[in-house]
């Protein structure tokens, strides 16, 4: 039966090595998607406001304000109030501040406080931040009344300073990985057994003296091995999107050990197994490679679905709720597990449970699929 199984096994992989579109899905393109994440990242963190293309003016602005207001990158008073604000609604320009002739900061019995006019563009990026900036200034202007948290020498915030940027990392990371990995393999996947049936392959292979098990595994374990080099290749090219969440977060912050990073591997090939096998049977079942691959999307979906669920801050305490039980449901388990692992905040017990179902799962999927060759119906259409 071993030696069986590797004859189909190495017949797939040699199909598999001779499809140039399978290699790119499954070796270029998982790299390409998690590059390209990193790289797009960079660039958003490099957007912010050059304060030499800032174009915001003051209109009537105190003497003692001209050094701040040309630190931020204000620009002296407009030619023409009407156009710059005109130019603000057009972006072409970010803001445009008007202070009244009487301006003052102090509180006077019987006048009115005085009343700054700012104009920006809340559905432009660069507007919202430069008045942003403009109004961190005028906080400092206010007059205090009292102050919060002043002594520097106490710790104030009881939790982890570096929990935010470690969570929107982890929200973001699990599911990214695992649909790369998934879409690089589901064509493969979905067409390895539904695709011998439709062309009537499988017709021939199921009546040679090699065992319908041993075709089952084979090929199998050839979309198996197409998934452990998807892995990598997602993998490679986290190592990119990382040095991103550094650049934006702080290195302080996304700072992993190498078996953090073994871990979330470990993790992803678990869950990949569990939804290869699940794949497979899918193709096992369709009649056609068409029809094997719309309904491959159901599973995908799915799994989609429980990544937002686990990637979403407003089902926390839904989820926190589940406790446990989370690790415990297959394919679920794997996104709120490596969300965990970047969070610093699992036990071995709860990753032995979810990589162990994952891979029972899988195992079961696979004894379904070799129950299915087994059955001489599967050859008679």
């Amino acid at each position: 039966m071993f030696r069986d199984t590797l004859t189909v096994y190495k017949k797939e992989v040699r199909s598999i090595l001779k499809d140039k579109t399978v290699l790119f899905m499954c070796i270029i393109l998982p790299f390409l998607v998690m590059f390209g994440e990193g790289k797009l990242m960079t660039v958003m963190s490099d957007t912010k406001t050059d304060e030499s293309s800032i174009r915001a003016y003051a209109v009537n602005a105190p003497e003692y304000m001209n050094d701040a207001l040309k630190e931020i990158g204000f620009d002296g008073a407009p030619a023409d109030v009407d156009k710059t604000i005109s130019d603000i609604k057009n972006k072409d320009a970010e803001l445009l501040v008007i202070f009244p002739e009487d301006f003052t900061i102090e509180v006077t019995e019987g006048k009115p406080v005085s009343d700054i006019e700012v104009y920006y563009n809340s559905s432009y990026n660069e507007s919202l931040m430069v008045k942003e900036m403009f109004y961190n200034y005028l906080d400092t202007l206010r007059p205090v009344a009292f102050t919060i948290n002043a002594d520097t020498a106490k710790t104030y915030d009881q939790g982890d300073e570096t929990y935010q940027g470690r969570n929107a990392m982890a929200s973001m990371v699990p599911g990214l990985l695992i649909m790369t990995i998934v879409y690089g393999i589901m064509g493969l996947a979905s067409n390895i057994i539904a695709g011998d049936k439709e062309s009537n392959f499988l017709n021939t292979v199921l009546i040679t003296p090699v065992s319908r098990t041993s075709v089952a595994l084979g090929k199998a374990l050839a979309v198996m091995t197409a998934a452990l080099i998807s892995s990598l290749s997602s993998f490679v090219g986290l190592s990119f999107l990382m040095n991103s969440f550094k650049e934006m977060i702080g290195s302080d912050i996304i700072n992993y050990a190498i078996m953090d990073y073994v871990f979330v591997f470990i993790t992803i090939l678990c869950v990949t197994f569990a939804l290869v096998g699940l794949i497979l049977i899918i193709s096992t079942l369709a009649k056609t490679s068409r029809s094997a691959q719309t309904l491959t999307a159901i599973p995908v979906m799915i799994l989609f679905i429980g990544s937002f669920l686990t990637s979403n801050s407003g089902f926390d305490s839904i989820l926190t709720k589940l406790g446990f039980y989370n690790y415990v449901i297959p394919m679920w388990n794997a996104t709120y597990l490596t969300k965990n692992i970047l969070l610093n905040g699992f036990t071995p017990v709860e990753m032995l449970t979810a990589c162990g179902i994952n891979l029972a799962f899988g195992a079961l999927c696979l004894a379904f699929i070799s129950r299915m060759f087994n059955n001489e119906k599967i050859v008679n259409d």
